[in-house]
């Protein structure tokens, strides 16, 4: 599975937990809404990448901040979050044996509703590595995505768009 794909999966489970969180007896009672943020810092890896000027399978590790924030109706039918991932991203490019580093941003977020939902993701990396000969090669890429849907056909969407840019050398 692509990353997109694993982001805006994981971003409809998340969804969904929340979702169940408000089907819980005890929580049903309040009419307020509940927040629940989760903050990561550290450093992980994150595997079934994809280099998208190979198109080579990779495992990046990234070292920063990652936060996580849900809000919810226990009572009703509104949840929406957010996901924040920062830092400084790292992976051997197979077909190379390159070690490709730099900045890495990722942004995304959805919203459910009775009537409609959407997700939307962004991503920024800008990652350079040096070969033996002192080359230089970069690989800078933007993806940006939405996606919406209504009540009436809620597996058609009524909105959506993807792009990406990218530069490899």
């Amino acid at each position: 599975m692509n990353h997109r794909s694993r982001t805006l999966s994981a971003l409809a489970a998340a969804g969904l937990a929340v979702a169940c969180l408000g089907a819980s007896p005890a929580l049903a009672s309040s009419g307020h809404t509940v927040s629940l943020t989760t903050t990561q810092h550290g450093t992980w890896t994150e595997s079934g990448d994809t280099d998208f000027c190979t198109n080579e399978a990779i495992s990046p590790t990234i070292t920063g901040n990652s936060v996580m924030h849900v809000t919810y109706f226990p009572a009703g039918d509104e949840v929406w979050g957010t996901f924040t991932t920062e830092g400084t991203g790292s992976y051997v490019q197979p077909s190379t044996g390159l070690v490709y580093s730099g900045r890495v941003t990722v942004w995304g977020n959805f919203n459910v509703n009775e009537q409609n939902q959407n997700q939307t993701f962004t991503a920024t990396f800008d990652l350079t590595a040096v070969d033996s000969s002192g080359t230089v090669h970069t690989e800078v890429g933007h993806i940006v995505e939405h996606v919406a849907y209504n009540a009436a056909d809620p597996t058609s969407p009524i909105v959506s768009f993807g792009n990406f840019t990218g530069t490899c050398s």
